[in-house]
């Protein structure tokens, strides 16, 4: 059977790291807080397919890399302005334009509810409940959660490649015994192939706010849409019609720019390791970015006496 892991791959160092406060500024971040060195073979075969024969040695490149990942800190942290990425993308080959992708998700057999991919990833990560709040809501974790906001961010984080080496929990439950129907298996590859988005509120329709290939575009209306202004998730196509799952309600629409501004620097920083990455595989691979950002720009906006997002 074939495999099924992050195209990025995962540090298995990580497993053995200390649990510390790395990011002051954003102390709920998971794995992308830590530093994650690039790929010089992967560079190597870009330099070659480009043509370029004057590619930088593994000595120079690791420094170079390292040099990304500090500014990508300090950017973060409020230290440095968000330009100052911009030479260092350019000479580890990673600042080319936005890669979308053509391959179509495909159309879900069955429909899996939000709760049946708790369970999953419950399941295969046990400390779910832990973590997800943290990666996917940020400060709200540390607020009264309602149990369905639990259940939607254990959903969401079925999908994120958290397991070694770089898998996520739906692909490891549709290789283990008893193996799921499958349909449902089938489903599960749909929904990991979809990716998530921050998506504008009409009614039963829904709009991209940030940059989708089109292949991802839903096509009329969406069931399991909240009444708000914003909401993220992913829309699966099935038979009976599109449907949100592992949605997340927005009380207010967030400033894009800012939103699309942290996910092209996390682009930038997955690229290191594979430059052929498209935007929809940062998407997949990196959703609780997207999720967690718009829920800190949320934090900020709200103030005291302000309606709570549930």
């Amino acid at each position: 059977m074939r495999k099924v892991q992050s195209i990025v791959g995962r540090d298995p160092v990580l497993d053995s790291a200390a649990p510390h406060r790395i990011t002051l500024r954003d102390p709920y971040a998971g794995d992308e807080a830590l530093v994650w060195s690039g790929n010089h073979e992967n560079y190597l075969r870009h330099m070659a397919w480009v043509g370029c024969d004057n590619a930088m040695e593994a000595a120079p490149y690791a420094a170079l890399d390292l040099e990304f990942e500090r500014v990508y800190r300090d950017i973060l942290d409020g230290n440095a302005p968000w330009s100052a990425i911009e030479p260092l993308a350019k000479d580890l080959q990673v600042d080319f334009p936005l890669r979308f992708d053509r391959r179509p998700p495909g159309e879900a057999e069955v429909f899996v509810s939000d709760a049946q991919l708790s369970d999953i990833t419950e399941n295969q990560l046990p400390q779910v409940g832990l973590i997800a709040p943290d990666r996917f809501l940020g400060p709200w974790a540390d607020e009264p959660l309602p149990r369905w906001v639990r259940v939607q961010a254990a959903a969401a984080m079925m999908f994120v490649p958290e397991l070694d080496p770089g898998v996520a929990a739906w692909a490891r439950r549709i290789k283990r015994k008893p193996m799921p129907s499958p349909p449902v298996r089938q489903t599960l590859r749909v929904m990991s192939r979809t990716p998530p988005m921050l998506w504008k509120v009409d009614g039963d329709t829904l709009e991209p706010m940030l940059p989708l290939g089109e292949r991802f575009l839903p096509q009329g209306p969406v069931s399991g849409v909240p009444d708000v202004p914003a909401v993220l998730g992913r829309v699966i196509a099935c038979p009976a019609g599109a449907y949100l799952t592992a949605g997340m309600p927005l009380i207010r629409v967030p400033a894009v720019m800012v939103i699309e501004r942290r996910l092209r620097l996390e682009y930038l920083r997955l690229r290191r390791r594979e430059r052929r990455l498209s935007w929809e595989d940062m998407l997949r691979e990196r959703g609780e970015v997207l999720y967690r950002s718009c829920f800190e720009w949320l934090w900020l906006q709200l103030e005291e006496g302000d309606s709570r997002p549930w």
